[in-house]
């Protein structure tokens, strides 16, 4: 089936169903406040033309990528927090005259056409429209896809994982790998949801009675509540960035 590639500036009536894909593909306290989640329509707004849409013949997004220009002078150490800082930059600053590079924060492909190579495709076009627009490229905190089976290792021995064939373990982060993005660095405090415990509870469906840290179905992490009544969840990314160009070495 052949697929139309387009963007919230020039179709913006496609912005619900981005939500809604956003949303099929996370766990749904994925989406609560966070200095990023309450500025994420902010960026629809700001820099539509950098949220990307694959759509079939009827219409229907099958695909999306989300993002927006940012400075980077080219170095790890250089790189933001994680993604609750490129939004809290992006939106709350000016945009930038010159920017150095992309930031994706999201790219998303709806359950029915998975493995069909549309996040690959998405990826590719970010890197060419960076090409001419933001030398150094693209950078972007990756979310681990299996990291959530992994809960209690470390995210620095989990993104270090290969095959026995030699290859990444995680699918996610391999994808990007192979596409000739390089590992960066980690993003320990990539997203921070802090919320009352009674709300945590409520998701999960029993009491947290204590302190500690507890599983949290979908986490990269546990979340750790503590004693003043707040749970909080700290998602790590790892921070991948893939040069300026389709062919780029």
């Amino acid at each position: 089936m052949a697929l139309t590639l387009t963007d919230l500036s020039r179709d913006p009536w496609l912005l619900p169903e981005v939500d809604a894909l956003i949303g099929a593909n996370m766990p749904a306290f994925m989406s609560w406040e966070s200095p990023g989640n309450w500025r994420w329509h902010g960026m629809y707004d700001r820099y539509a033309e950098h949220q990307l849409c694959l759509v079939d013949g009827d219409g229907r997004l099958v695909a999306a990528a989300n993002g927006l220009p940012v400075h980077w002078d080219g170095t790890p150490s250089s790189l933001p927090a994680g993604s609750d800082e490129v939004l809290v930059r992006g939106v709350d600053q000016a945009p930038p005259d010159r920017p150095d590079a992309v930031c994706m924060l999201s790219v998303s492909v709806d359950p029915a056409h998975r493995a069909a190579g549309h996040a690959e495709r998405l990826l590719t076009e970010v890197r060419r429209r960076a090409a001419r627009h933001a030398p150094r490229g693209v950078i972007i905190p990756v979310r681990p896809t299996r990291k959530p089976l992994y809960p209690l290792i470390p995210i620095d021995e989990y993104a270090a994982w290969r095959r026995p064939d030699g290859r990444c373990f995680d699918p996610w982060l391999r994808t990007h790998l192979e596409l000739g993005a390089r590992q960066l660095g980690i993003a320990r405090a990539s997203l921070v949801i802090r919320q009352p415990v009674a709300r945590w509870a409520e998701f999960l469906g029993h009491p947290l009675p204590g302190p500690g840290e507890h599983p949290l179905p979908g986490a990269l992490v546990p979340l750790r509540v503590t004693a003043d009544g707040h749970g909080t969840y700290t998602e790590p990314n790892v921070w991948v960035h893939h040069p300026a160009g389709p062919g780029a070495p």
